[in-house]
C-alpha cells in the first residue's frame, strides 16, 4: 500500500519518513499495557507516540527474525530498539527544522499525493468517499493522512534542495578519478570455522551458560488462531457455467464490436533463396551471383536443393527456403509486393530488400476467411469464463468489503452475508505464517495489527493477484521461553558454531603473528589450507573486484604512505563466520583502466556522494540542535 509513496522518495528521506507514513496503512500491531507513558520521546516540545515507536520496533524485529530464521540475541534486539527510536527522533527533529525554514506543501500537492495511494482508489482513480470509508474502517481520519503526507512532502523538498546545492571542485574530481582507478596487490586465505566447530564439544555447564546468555533466541513465535474468509478469481471462474446459447450470443456481440479479430487474412506459402549484401562495395558481385542462380531456377533445377546450397537465410535454408504460411504484413514491403503478385508455381525475378537479393517461389495461397463459431469456440469460452469470473470476483469483493464495514467484529456474520465459509489456521505464526495463507507479508502485517488482535476484522487483504481475504484473530499467544531441554539440539549446534568462529579467528590472529615474525606466506597458507581453507594467490584488485568485502574494505582503508617493502598483514572476521588473513603488498593505478571520467560525468557522480553525506550531516545537525527528552522505558 505504501509502494506509491516509497517509489517517490529515496535515501535518508525514505528511511526516516516511511515508518511514520506506514502507520496509517499498516495497522498497529501490539497493544501495550495501560498506564504506560504516552510518549517515547519529546523533540522540540513535540511528543513522539510510544505506540508508534513500539509498533515500528515489533515490525522490524519480526522482519529480522524472518530474515534470520528466528536467530536474534539481546545485542541485536537492543540495536534494533536504538535504531527505531533514533529514526523517530531524527524525523521529528528534521520536521521541526524544516517547519521553521518555511517549507510548505500546497493543497494541490497534497491532493496529488493522496490520489496516488492505491487503497484510496476505485477502478484506478481516487475516490474520496472510498478513502473516507477505508480510513473509518481503520479508525483513522483524513486529517491524519493529510498531516503525514504534508510531512513527507516537506522532507522531499528538503532532500531536493540539498541535492541541488551539492557540487564537486576540479581537484576533488581529479582525486575521485585517481581513487576510482586505484588497485592494491592482495593475497588472502580463509580459515573455515567448521573445521574447529567439528572438534569442539561443550560440557553441560558450558551449554547452560550459552543458553542463559542467548535466551532471547529461544522463544516460541508469537501466534494467533487465524480465522478468514476468502474470495478467489480462479475458484469463481471455474464455477461459471457457459451454455451454447450464451456463447453464440457472445460470439455475435464480439463480431459486431471487433470484427477484425475473427477475420483470417489471406496467407501465402513462399520459398526463397537469399543472397546477403554485407558490404555495399560487394553489391554488384552479389547481384551477379544471384542472377546466375535465378537462371538455373528458370532452367528447371530443383528450387529446394538450390536453396539448401546457396541461401544465406540460416532459418529457412535447410527447409529448402520454405517460410511457411504467412500474412502479407509479416514481410518487408518489396518482398510482400512480389509475393502477392505471383501465382502458385511462379518464380520471381530478383527482389532487393534491406537484407539483400531474393529469389521467390510461390507454393500456395489460402484465401481470406471469416472464422466460424466452431473455430472460435475454445477461445470464446475461455474469454467468457475469464470475464464472467472477474465480474463475479469484483462483485464478491465489494460485497465482502461492505459486509466487513457493516460488522467489524463478527466474521461469521460477514461470511453469511457474503455467502462464504469461515476457514481457520491454528497457531498462525508471526514469523512463518502457516496453512493456506503461507507467509504472505500482507497477511502477516494485517493478522498481527492491533485492530485485528483487538478483535476487529481486517480490511480486504490481497494474498496474491485475484485472491483476497478478510481476517479475524483469536487466542493471541505471545512468545514463550523454550526450556534448555526443548532446544538442546539447536543449542548444541549454535554453541559449536560460535566456538568454531572464535577458534577460527584465533587461528587467523596466530597466523598474522607468525607472518609478522618472518614466516613465509606460503608456509602459513599451506597450514591453513590443510584445515580446508581457501587460498588466493597475490594479485592486483580494484575497489569493486570480486573479493570478500571484509578484506577489501580494510585493505583500501590503509593509507598508501604506509606501504614499504614488507607486506602488511591483517586478520578479519568474515560474514559467514569464517576468518580471513590477508597480505597487502603494493598499490598502483590500474594500467588497463579506461579513460578517466569526463569532468561533467565525474562531477555528477562525486556530487551525488557529497549530497548523500551532506544529507546525513544535516540530519545529525538537526538532531544535535533539537531539545530531546527520551523515555528510557520506551521499548521495554
Amino acid at each position: 500500500m505504501l509502494q506509491t509513496i516509497h517509489d517517490k522518495i529515496k535515501g535518508w528521506v525514505a528511511y526516516v519518513v516511511l515508518g511514520a507514513i506506514a502507520l496509517v496503512f499498516v495497522l498497529w500491531g501490539i497493544n501495550w499495557t495501560l498506564g504506560a507513558p504516552t510518549y517515547a520521546a519529546r523533540v522540540n516540545g513535540q511528543e513522539v507516540s510510544i505506540n508508534e515507536v513500539r509498533q515500528a520496533y515489533q515490525q522490524q524485529l519480526a522482519q529480522f527474525q524472518r530474515a534470520t530464521n528466528g536467530g536474534i540475541d539481546d545485542a541485536q534486539r537492543n540495536l534494533i530498539k536504538k535504531r527505531v527510536l533514533d529514526d523517530y527522533v531524527n524525523n521529528e527533529a528534521l520536521v521541526t527544522r524544516i517547519d521553521s525554514l518555511g517549507y510548505r506543501v500546497s493543497d494541490a500537492e497534497l491532493l496529488k499525493s493522496m490520489a496516488q495511494i492505491p487503497a484510496f482508489q476505485v477502478a484506478g482513480k481516487f475516490d474520496e468517499a472510498h478513502a473516507v470509508a477505508v480510513l473509518k474502517a481503520q479508525g483513522r481520519s483524513i486529517a491524519e493522512i493529510e498531516m503525514l503526507l504534508r510531512r513527507q512532502g516537506q522532507l522531499q523538498q528538503l532532500q531536493n534542495a540539498l541535492g541541488a546545492s551539492s557540487f564537486a571542485t576540479k581537484s576533488e574530481v581529479a582525486r575521485f578519478n585517481t581513487l576510482t582507478k586505484q588497485q592494491r596487490e592482495l593475497a588472502w586465505v580463509t580459515v573455515p570455522a567448521t573445521h574447529f566447530a567439528g572438534e569442539a564439544s561443550p560440557d553441560e555447564a558450558a551449554l547452560k551458560t550459552y543458553y542463559d546468555s542467548h535466551k532471547a533466541e529461544y522463544f516460541t513465535p508469537e501466534s494467533v488462531n487465524l480465522h478468514f474468509v476468502e474470495i478467489s478469481l480462479a475458484d469463481l471462474s471455474a464455477k461459471v457455467n457457459v451454455s451454447d446459447a450464451q456463447l453464440q450470443s457472445y460470439f455475435a456481440e464480439q463480431k459486431t464490436k471487433t470484427p477484425e479479430r475473427f477475420a483470417q487474412a489471406e496467407q501465402r506459402r513462399v520459398r526463397h533463396i537469399l543472397f546477403q549484401v554485407g558490404d555495399p562495395k560487394e553489391e554488384a558481385t552479389v547481384k551477379v551471383r544471384a542472377a546466375d542462380i535465378l537462371k538455373r531456377v528458370k532452367a528447371g533445377e530443383d528450387f529446394s536443393k538450390l536453396a539448401k546450397e546457396f541461401s544465406q537465410d540460416t532459418g529457412s535454408a535447410q527447409q529448402g527456403g520454405d517460410l511457411g504460411w504467412s500474412e502479407r504484413k509479416v514481410w518487408v514491403v518489396p518482398f510482400a509486393d512480389a509475393a502477392y503478385k505471383m501465382q502458385v508455381g511462379d518464380t520471381s525475378e530478383l527482389v532487393k530488400t534491406q537484407f539483400g537479393y531474393h529469389i521467390l517461389k510461390l507454393d500456395g495461397i489460402q484465401p481470406a476467411t471469416i472464422k466460424t463459431f466452431d473455430q472460435s469456440r475454445a477461445d470464446l469460452e475461455a474469454e467468457y469464463r475469464r470475464n464472467e469470473g472477474e465480474r463475479l470476483f469484483n462483485s464478491a469483493q465489494d460485497q465482502l468489503a461492505d459486509a466487513a464495514l457493516q460488522n467489524t467484529t463478527d466474521l461469521e456474520v460477514v461470511a453469511r452475508k457474503a455467502g462464504l465459509v469461515v476457514q481457520q489456521i491454528p497457531d498462525f505464526s508471526r514469523l512463518d505464517g502457516g496453512g493456506a495463507l503461507g507467509k504472505s507479508p500482507k497477511v502477516l502485517e494485517a493478522a498481527f495489527s492491533a485492530d485485528v488482535l483487538g478483535g476487529h476484522l481486517s480490511p480486504m487483504v490481497e494474498v496474491s493477484k485475484g485472491r483476497g481475504v478478510v481476517l479475524q484473530a483469536t487466542e493471541h499467544k505471545m512468545p514463550q521461553q523454550k526450556t534448555l531441554d526443548a532446544v538442546r539440539g539447536a543449542l548444541l549446534a549454535a554453541w559449536k558454531k560460535q566456538r568454531g568462529e572464535i577458534l577460527a579467528k584465533a587461528a587467523a590472529d596466530e597466523a598474522v603473528k607468525h607472518l609478522e615474525a618472518g614466516e613465509a606466506w606460503e608456509g602459513v597458507a599451506a597450514r591453513i589450507k590443510a584445515y580446508g581453507g581457501a587460498v588466493q594467490a597475490a594479485h592486483f584488485v580494484g575497489r569493486s573486484d570480486q573479493a570478500p568485502a571484509e578484506i577489501l574494505t580494510p585493505a583500501f582503508a590503509t593509507l598508501a604512505s604506509k606501504f614499504t617493502a614488507k607486506p602488511i598483514y591483517q586478520s578479519v572476521g568474515l560474514a559467514n563466520g569464517d576468518a580471513g588473513v590477508f597480505a597487502l603488498s603494493a598499490v598502483r593505478e590500474d594500467p588497463a583502466a579506461a579513460v578517466p571520467l569526463v569532468q561533467g560525468e565525474a562531477s555528477h557522480q562525486y556530487a551525488s556522494q557529497i549530497a548523500s553525506a551532506e544529507a546525513q550531516s544535516y540530519e545529525a545537525a538537526a538532531r544535535a540542535d533539537a531539545k530531546v527528552v527520551i523515555n528510557p522505558q520506551a521499548i521495554d
